[in-house]
């Protein structure tokens, strides 16, 4: 069983094992999901990031609680709080709304490093930025609380919810979107933790002062960025690899800054070679890294990769522990060169 079952509540704070509930595909009896093979993905390219689709069914879930149960017909989301023209809109009446698609690269705060609580999917929905224009946040409003129908909420300065990645999705993979994934409707904040990004979305609410947000009350980061991170795929901790060329690949992944480069290491640290990035469609979409280590000596090897983002923060060795802003330090594995 490697699917992760630490409790984020009792990480944060002694909580109870039943306050945060981790709904994913293994707690049904059933197998984590799958870590990417960016390998898998090279023949496509500088679109291989794109291609690399999570089906629904392997998507990782994380949630506070039990899948409400939402009544489409009766959902509504509201605009109110510290604005001109609060309002409150339908499922219907969202589904009219210039649509959008976005392919879009999610992730769980939990997610420990090289762990599958990642998924990229294609979502189809409508932008944030013209339902708060409609509103009219008052000139007092710097603040936003958004809700969901879990009873989970979160807190945003207001400059970052003008941002034009936001959006409110109600599709997944063309279809619409699974009940534990937040149907009727979602919210996504591209760039931060899926934990900023309340499912079943009902609210969002204007505010003068700042929101702390469920899990933000209970310790965990309110900025809650996720900062740039480089991860292997196609290898295990203690491989034995054979060859005169030896092939790695992987991803990266960051906040609304992208990613520049990507770089790996084959002496734990003290000196770093530069990748080749094959797919960088998006900031919010994962990209695709590969190198080709040419003639290795045999030997033990600590290797670890990291990336640099568009601002040109490197990846540092830490975080390592997702308690409380994300596992967002370097990956390292120790590999023998035969």
């Amino acid at each position: 069983m490697k699917r992760r079952t630490f409790i984020i509540g009792a990480v944060a704070g002694g909580l109870g094992a039943f306050e945060y509930v981790t709904v994913s595909r293994w707690m049904n009896g059933l197998t984590d999901p799958p870590l990417i093979s960016v390998k898998a993905y090279e023949r496509y390219g500088q679109r291989a990031a794109l291609v690399a689709i999570t089906p629904n069914n392997e998507f990782y879930i994380t949630s506070k609680g039990p899948t409400p149960v939402v009544d489409a017909s009766k959902w509504e989301l509201k605009f109110d709080g510290l604005v001109a023209h609060p309002f409150t809109i339908n499922y219907r009446e969202l589904l009219v709304l210039p649509k959008i698609e976005k392919i879009y690269t999610l992730e769980c705060i939990s997610n420990p490093i090289g762990g599958t609580a990642i998924g990229n999917a294609t979502w189809t929905g409508t932008p944030l930025k013209p339902l708060l224009e409609k509103a009219q946040p008052l000139g007092d409003a710097r603040f936003a609380a958004i809700y969901g129908a879990d009873g989970l909420s979160t807190g945003h300065p207001i400059e970052r919810l003008w941002n034009e990645e936001n959006f409110i999705a109600y599709q997944m993979n063309g279809v619409d979107l699974p009940p534990i994934h937040g149907y009727p409707a979602r919210v996504f904040i591209p760039g931060k933790f899926g934990m900023k990004q309340p499912k079943w979305v009902t609210r969002i609410e204007l505010r003068k002062k700042h929101y702390l947000g469920y899990w933000e009350a209970r310790g965990w980061s309110d900025n809650c960025e996720r900062w740039a991170q480089a991860r292997f795929t196609d290898l295990r901790d203690g491989a034995k690899l054979r060859g005169k060329n030896l092939d790695f690949a992987g991803y990266a992944i960051g906040n609304l800054d992208g990613i520049k480069s990507v770089e790996i290491s084959f002496d734990n640290g003290k000196t770093w070679q530069a990748t080749t990035i094959f797919s960088n469609p998006s900031p919010i979409v994962w990209s695709f890294w590969k190198y080709t280590w040419v003639n290795p000596k045999p030997g033990k090897y600590k290797i670890r990769v990291r990336a640099i983002d568009g601002a040109g923060r490197i990846e540092g060795r830490g975080p390592t522990g997702t308690f409380p802003r994300g596992a967002t330090g370097q990956e390292m594995m120790s590999i023998r060169v035969l």
